[in-house]
């Protein structure tokens, strides 16, 4: 069996799976899957407040989710497929809470900030942050199984894994499939607050989103 086709197999079944991207090795586990999504977060030690980037196929796919924006819409249209995350209100809050951010949690898009407390997020105030990637099999992927995460396939703190040797065996054995093509080896994704007028950049990266004064 084709490896991507494997890769839809297990991740329509609720399994997780390292599978390459623009940038590094990730983890992949369909967005709408709960367990799957709780599982990436143990498998790296991933704290529990801490929201995960959405891969999308479609710039069709990403409006089911969130609320575009005007200046949402030209970014978009500019910079996708891309390296550019634009974070946005969420549409519903039907996927698991972790995935979700929120004003007091932004900053963790990126890695840093303060973990809500309780753990949970009030109405209203939730947001997704969304990418159409450059690589066509993560695009087709969503398209066939859904928007799902994709956090770099190592423990938290530790260096994410451009190549196949650099990932840790105890998160390959942790996982149902490791898809070990090439990664695109490019840096993270430039995040960007696309909320308002003006965009806010929550993370630098390749895509170079000048902040309007």
């Amino acid at each position: 069996m084709d490896k991507w086709k494997k890769a839809v197999e297990i991740l329509k079944n609720g399994g997780v799976v390292i599978i390459p991207s623009d940038s590094s090795y990730g983890i992949a586990a369909l967005a709408s899957s709960p367990d799957a999504v709780g599982k990436v977060y143990k498998i790296k030690g991933r704290e529990a407040g801490k929201p995960s980037l959405l891969i999308v196929g479609s710039t069709e796919q990403a409006h089911e989710l969130v609320e575009f924006t005007p200046l949402a819409d030209e970014l978009a249209q500019k910079y996708w497929p891309g390296g550019l995350s634009l974070v946005l209100d969420a549409k519903s809050t039907d996927l698991p809470e972790q995935i979700y951010g929120a004003d007091h949690t932004l900053t963790l898009h990126l890695g840093g900030g303060v973990v809500n407390p309780s753990g949970s997020h009030l109405p209203g105030e939730l947001t997704l942050a969304v990418r159409l990637p450059d690589k066509r099999q993560l695009r087709d992927l969503a398209l066939k199984v859904g928007p799902f995460i994709l956090p770099s396939a190592n423990l938290a703190g530790e260096k994410p894994p451009f190549s196949a040797g650099e990932v840790d065996k105890k998160i390959i054995n942790q996982v149902d499939f490791f898809l070990d093509e090439p990664t695109g080896g490019n840096p993270s994704s430039t995040i960007v607050d696309a909320r308002g007028e003006k965009p806010k950049i929550l993370r630098d990266g390749p895509v170079k989103v000048a902040e309007k004064s």
